[in-house]
């Protein structure tokens, strides 16, 4: 049953028995608030029962550390929350969430975190922003908008609470801005007026990435990519690419494929221009790879290969193995075979599968790649290399006798015993393989 306004505005003023009754199927952020804080007094005083303040400050006691407000303190307001609307539920969890993460980054501004720690902290605040992603999937903002508006934009003013996090964590803030402004706060009105308002500060002659930033997004929430490429372009400092890639995640969420194209060209020429880094940088080898999974997805739902395969084919040879991995599905063998023979890559490189399939529908494809194979190892001139090649030439001869070929195959060897007739190892190894007498 849903509560009336009347009911809603009255909560505040009522007696509860236990403090949990304060989150369950209430309609108000600021109850859940006052419920949050009185928990974390209760958590804290504990966990301080056993710990000194030096203790804690130099890392030595592991009583209360980071990690039980994540373990201990974040599942307990979870399970207090009981509510009849799920999209009321799963608001109040986004907001545990958030209370989460404001508590870790109180404790980490307060006591610090130990250096052999902060990897496990780091990986802590990333698991939680991305099951805040996860929870505000699960919400149908239109109907909570419709329903509870107010709830909604009291929700809003909370969020912004998570402005005062510390400014090394402004990537993690501008992630939240994103997803939370663009599944949750999707009312346009608030856009218009935050982005005026931002606007106005902005002619004011204020200036920070974040204000850049969010204008950008302000025009990605509005549908308007033209703006927000254009703001994107004005940035006085470049953009971080993990910011590009959020956009174009929501856009495959909602399944706005003409838009993720758009989105996907525009960022194509700065991938161009870091391919020097793919190689030395994980992030990059990281942010690219992320790229290529949106842009094969969506070819695979719209059918427009073409932007698709154009793409992999300016990035190669980053993109060699996405590449012959698209040239097999589509049945394209000629030319996963040149692929090969253009990369260089010998029978051992090649995923046997692949091969083996080529094989099944047509053996003359694959004659070039133990061509160019034994070429190149005759040509390391070493006994190992030689018998490398007598192998693969094993391999070639039965390919020309399947497809009738034999004596195409004599003319071969004849041609290569004549070519390398000085290299006396290798005909040695020629006659053990009986390829010539």
């Amino acid at each position: 049953m849903k509560p009336t306004e009347e009911h809603k505005s009255g909560q505040n003023e009522r007696h509860y028995d236990t403090p949990e009754q304060k989150v369950q199927n209430t309609h108000s952020v600021q109850l859940w608030r006052e419920y949050f804080s009185e928990r974390f007094e209760t958590f804290e005083r504990r966990k301080m029962q056993t710990v000194s303040f030096r203790d804690l400050v130099d890392g030595k006691d592991t009583s209360y550390t980071f990690v039980h407000i994540y373990r201990d303190y974040y599942p307990a307001l979870l399970n207090a929350g009981q509510f009849f609307d799920e999209d009321v539920a799963s608001l109040y969890k986004y907001h545990v969430q958030i209370e989460t993460l404001i508590r870790l980054f109180s404790f980490e501004a307060q006591y610090g975190v130990a250096t052999y720690m902060q990897a496990n902290f780091d990986a802590t605040v990333e698991k939680l922003s991305d099951q805040m992603y996860v929870t505000l999937k699960q919400i149908n903002s239109e109907k909570l908008l419709q329903e509870n508006k107010k709830l909604v934009e009291e929700s809003l003013r909370n969020f912004q609470s998570l402005y005062e996090i510390p400014p090394k964590w402004g990537h993690l803030l501008f992630y939240l801005f994103q997803i939370s402004w663009s599944l949750l706060y999707r009312d346009q009105a608030w856009v218009t007026k935050y982005e005026k308002q931002l606007m106005e500060e902005k002619e004011g002659g204020k200036t920070s990435q974040m204000l850049e930033l969010a204008l950008v997004h302000f025009a990605f929430a509005s549908g308007d990519d033209t703006l927000a490429f254009e703001r994107l372009s004005q940035s006085e400092k470049k953009v971080e690419m993990v910011h590009y890639l959020v956009w174009m995640k929501l856009l495959l969420d909602k399944q706005e494929w003409d838009r993720l194209l758009l989105w996907l060209l525009d960022l194509k020429p700065h991938f161009l221009e870091r391919v020097g880094t793919y190689y030395y940088h994980s992030d990059s080898r990281e942010f690219f790879h992320e790229y290529l999974s949106y842009f094969w997805k969506y070819a695979q739902h719209t059918g427009d290969e073409d932007q698709y395969e154009e793409m992999l084919i300016e990035f190669l040879p980053i993109t060699f193995y996405e590449y012959g991995e698209y040239l097999m599905v589509i049945g394209e063998h000629e030319r996963w075979v040149e692929l090969q023979v253009i990369m260089g890559y010998s029978p051992e490189l090649i995923q046997r599968k692949d091969l083996k399939e080529v094989v099944s529908f047509q053996k003359e494809n694959v004659l070039p790649i133990y061509h160019q194979a034994i070429d190149r190892l005759i040509n390391e001139r070493t006994r190992k290399s030689y018998q490398s090649a007598i192998k693969h030439l094993k391999t070639l001869r039965s390919l020309y006798f399947d497809l009738g070929e034999e004596e195409r195959f004599s003319q071969y060897i004849d041609k290569i015993a004549t070519v390398y007739g000085r290299l006396r190892a290798f005909q040695e190894e020629l006659r053990k393989g009986k390829f010539i007498s």
